[in-house]
C-alpha cells in the first residue's frame, strides 16, 4: 500500500469518525506505562552521546557523574509530574497542568508549540532518522537517491524514496494507534522489551566474554575539568536531552488504570530503570576502550562493542539503534494527539479533534491531523531548523510544568493529592532552577536561535485569541462551525 493510498484511507476515517464521547477508555496497566516511558527515553542518545561528552570531560568518573546527575534531574521532574498526574489524571499532560496553574493562555502556547513543532517535528525527525538507519540494510532508501527535484517559491524541494518511506512509517504507526490504545501498546511493549533486552545483552556479554580492561577507568576523575562549571554545564546539556521523555505517560493519564497509584509508580520505576541502564552501558564503554579513544566518536557504542568482542559490530549496533528509534517514534505518535484532544475539549483547537472513535476509543481525528502535519514536515524538511529553534522553548516549558506543582500547592490547596512528592519544595525547585539555567546558557550561546524559537511560539498568540473569541461566541449561542 502506497503512502498516498494510506493517506486517503485516513482522510476517509476522519470523515466517518463523527461520534463524540466525554473521555477515553482506561486500558493501560502499570507495566504498559513503564514500557511507554522507557521506550520514549531510550532513543539514539545512549549510543552516541558519551563520545560528545568525552570531548569536554575526558574522565570516566566525570562522565558517569554527568549521567547520574542527569538521571536525578529527570527523576526530580518525573516525581513532580507524578504528583500532578495523580491529582489531575486526564489526558493532555503538561497542557493540563499549565492551564490549571497559569491559565489557558500559557497552556495553549505549550499545546500550540507541541502541535506545530515539538511533537510533530520530533515525529518527522525520528521517522527520517529511522529511514536513514534502515538504509544501512536497504540502500535504496537512502535520501541521496533523489526521485524528484524542484524549486518552489525559491525553496529547493528534493524528494527521495526515503522521504516517502518515512511518511509511510508515520502513517502505518498512526493507523495502529487509530485502531486502539491496546494495539499501540502491544507494539510499544514489544519494541521496548527488545531494546531493554539488547542493552542487557551488551552488559552481560561484556562481563562474560568481553575483552576489556579495568585499567581504562584510571585516572577515574579529572578534578580540574569537573571543577570548571562552564565545561561541566556544557557537557550536561546532551545528557539532559538523552533523558528526554521521562514524563511520557502523563499525556495518556486519562487512559491509565488506577492512575492515582500507577502513574507515580510508573514514573518512578521507569526512570530508575533507565538511570541504571545508562550508567551500566557507560561502564561497559569504559571497560572496552580508554576515554581518549571515545572523544568525538559519533558511534561510540560500535567502537566499544567492536573492541570488546573482536569483530565488526556495525550491523548489530545499527539494528539496535533502528529498533530503538522506532520505539521512540511509536510513543511520540501515541501521546501527541492527547494534547490536541485536551485543547479541543477546552474549545481552544479544532472542535472535530474532540471526537473519540465509537469502536476504538481513541482520539482518532487528532491522530490523523498529527500524521498529516508530520508528513508535511517530512516532505519539506522544515522540521530540522524548527526543532533547533525551539530547543530552548522546550526546556522553559519543562520548567514551567514542574513549577505548576508549586503554584497549584498554593492556588488549589484543597486539590486531592493521592501522591505527594518527597522533598517538597526543594526537589521541584531544583528542577526548575536547573532547567532555567540551561535555557539561559542556551540563550547566551545561541541568542538568534532562541529568539526565533520564541517567535514560533508567539505565532500562537493570534491563534489563541481566535479560538477564545470563537469560544465566547459559542457560549452566547452562536452556531459553531
Amino acid at each position: 500500500m502506497t503512502p498516498i493510498a494510506l493517506a486517503c484511507i485516513l482522510f476517509t476515517l476522519l470523515k466517518v469518525a463523527s461520534m463524540e464521547r466525554s473521555g477515553l477508555k482506561r486500558e493501560l496497566r502499570l507495566f504498559d506505562a513503564v514500557m511507554l516511558i522507557v521506550g520514549n527515553i531510550i532513543g539514539i542518545g545512549i549510543f552516541v552521546t558519551t563520545g560528545e561528552i568525552a570531548q569536554s570531560l575526558p574522565s570516566p568518573g566525570g562522565i558517569l557523574l554527568i549521567w547520574l546527575l542527569g538521571g536525578f534531574l529527570a527523576l526530580a521532574g518525573a516525581l513532580s509530574c507524578a504528583e500532578l498526574a495523580a491529582s489531575l489524571p486526564y489526558s493532555g499532560g503538561d497542557y493540563v497542568y499549565l492551564r490549571e496553574a497559569y491559565g489557558s493562555f500559557v497552556g495553549f502556547l505549550s499545546g500550540w508549540s507541541s502541535f506545530l513543532v515539538t511533537f510533530s517535528g520530533s515525529i518527522a525527525l525520528l521517522a527520517v532518522v529511522f529511514t536513514a538507519f534502515m538504509s544501512f540494510f536497504l540502500p535504496v532508501l537512502s535520501q541521496d537517491r533523489i526521485l524528484f527535484s524542484a524549486e518552489i517559491l525559491s525553496f529547493p524541494l528534493q524528494l527521495s524514496l526515503g522521504h516517502f518511506f518515512s511518511i509511510f512509517v508515520v502513517l502505518i504507526l498512526s493507523a495502529i494507534h487509530y485502531v486502539g490504545v491496546g494495539m499501540g501498546t502491544l507494539v510499544q511493549n514489544f519494541l521496548t522489551i527488545l531494546k531493554i533486552g539488547a542493552l542487557f545483552g551488551i552488559i552481560v556479554l561484556a562481563v562474560l566474554v568481553g575483552k576489556g580492561n579495568v585499567d581504562h577507568f584510571s585516572p577515574f576523575f579529572d578534578l580540574d575539568k569537573i571543577g570548571n562549571l562552564s565545561v561541566f554545564g556544557f557537557a550536561f546539556i546532551p545528557v539532559i536531552f538523552t533523558y528526554a521523555g521521562w514524563n511520557a505517560v502523563i499525556y495518556v493519564a486519562g487512559e491509565v488504570k488506577q492512575p492515582e497509584k500507577n502513574l507515580p509508580r510508573a514514573l518512578l520505576w521507569a526512570n530508575l530503570l533507565v538511570i541504571f541502564l545508562y550508567l551500566a552501558i557507560n561502564v561497559v564503554y569504559f571497560y572496552a576502550v580508554p576515554v581518549e579513544k571515545m572523544q568525538g566518536a559519533i558511534r561510540v557504542s560500535e567502537l566499544a562493542t567492536t573492541a570488546l568482542f573482536g569483530y565488526q559490530t556495525s550491523a548489530w549496533i545499527t539494528a539496535m539503534i533502528t529498533v530503538s528509534i522506532l520505539g521512540a517514534l511509536n510513543v511520540t505518535i501515541m501521546i501527541g494527539p492527547r494534547i490536541y484532544f485536551a485543547m479541543a475539549q477546552d474549545g481552544l483547537f479544532f472542535n472535530s479533534l474532540t471526537r473519540v472513535h465509537p469502536r476504538f476509543y481513541t482520539p482518532s481525528n487528532a491522530i490523523i491531523v498529527q500524521a498529516l502535519w508530520s508528513s508535511v514536515l517530512i516532505l519539506t524538511g522544515s522540521f530540522n531548523f524548527l526543532l533547533n529553534y525551539v530547543s530552548v522553548v522546550i526546556v522553559v516549558f519543562s520548567a514551567f510544568t514542574v513549577g505548576a506543582l508549586l503554584v497549584l500547592r498554593i492556588k488549589q490547596p484543597g486539590l486531592k493529592r493521592p501522591y505527594k512528592i518527597w522533598g517538597y519544595p526543594l526537589v521541584p525547585l531544583l528542577f526548575v532552577i536547573a532547567n532555567l539555567g540551561i535555557a539561559a546558557a542556551t540563550l547566551r550561546e545561541k541568542p538568534l536561535d532562541a529568539l526565533r524559537g520564541l517567535g514560533i511560539v508567539a505565532l500562537g498568540i493570534p491563534a489563541y485569541f481566535f479560538w477564545q473569541n470563537r469560544l465566547k461566541r459559542n457560549r452566547h449561542g452562536e452556531p459553531r462551525h
